[in-house]
């Protein structure tokens, strides 16, 4: 796993650079696992919790595990955040960040996988694209007392779908081997790769 970013601050504006890189498994088959992943994460990074990726559990249809876990970089296909395991057979992603802080956060993510092999492995697919989506935010978080005590959190996300997205929730039927046929899913019914998903939020937190 690496991590990096740099910014640049003029008066109160803030302009942001940076990039996370997870490593994926080459060759889930091969009793090695190269994957990183994590105990529990829940990065303030790339966009942090107003990026659609990181705020966003995206599940995999077919299966009992998620592509992406909520306030989570990770594409770990863990079955759950916190109660399944770590897993470090999957396809590590690498993410560049171009962000804007005034008074509103912005954020544009390019997201890529950095292997794809766990995922041809997991969908009984040839081959998926490495190419994940284009992903804009924008939030806003408010502080009434201008402490920490209460924090509201509000903002609108949207993910481009990527080639390799929708590789993944197309037909993954199409490259499925004869003889595993039956184990291959239907047509996706819940995400239509061909659109840009969107996602409104908000939240409250207190502490004392």
């Amino acid at each position: 796993m690496a991590a990096a970013e740099t910014s640049m601050d003029k008066d109160y504006q803030r302009f942001r650079a940076s990039f996370f890189f997870a490593s994926g498994d080459k060759d889930p088959t091969d009793n090695k696992a190269t994957g990183f992943d994590s105990i529990l994460d829940d990065p303030n990074f790339v966009g942090g919790q107003f990026s659609f990726w990181n705020r966003v559990g995206i599940p995999l249809a077919g299966t009992a595990v998620g592509l992406v876990q909520p306030l989570s970089l990770l594409p770990s296909l863990r079955s759950s955040k916190t109660q399944g395991q770590a897993n470090f057979v999957n396809p590590g992603i690498l993410i560049g960040n171009l962000g804007y802080d005034l008074e509103l956060t912005f954020n544009f993510n390019y997201l890529r996988f950095h292997r794809t092999e766990p995922l041809e492995y997991l969908l009984f697919q040839n081959h998926i694209r490495h190419d994940i989506g284009e992903d804009l935010s924008v939030g806003v978080a408010y502080r009434p007392r201008l402490i920490n005590n209460i924090t509201l959190n509000f903002g609108a996300a949207m993910l481009k779908p990527g080639k390799g997205f929708r590789d993944i929730f197309t037909d993954s039927t199409r490259n499925c081997p004869p003889n595993v046929r039956s184990f291959c899913t239907p047509d996706n019914t819940v995400i239509d790769p061909s659109k840009p998903l969107y996602a409104l939020f908000g939240s409250v937190r207190f502490s004392f």
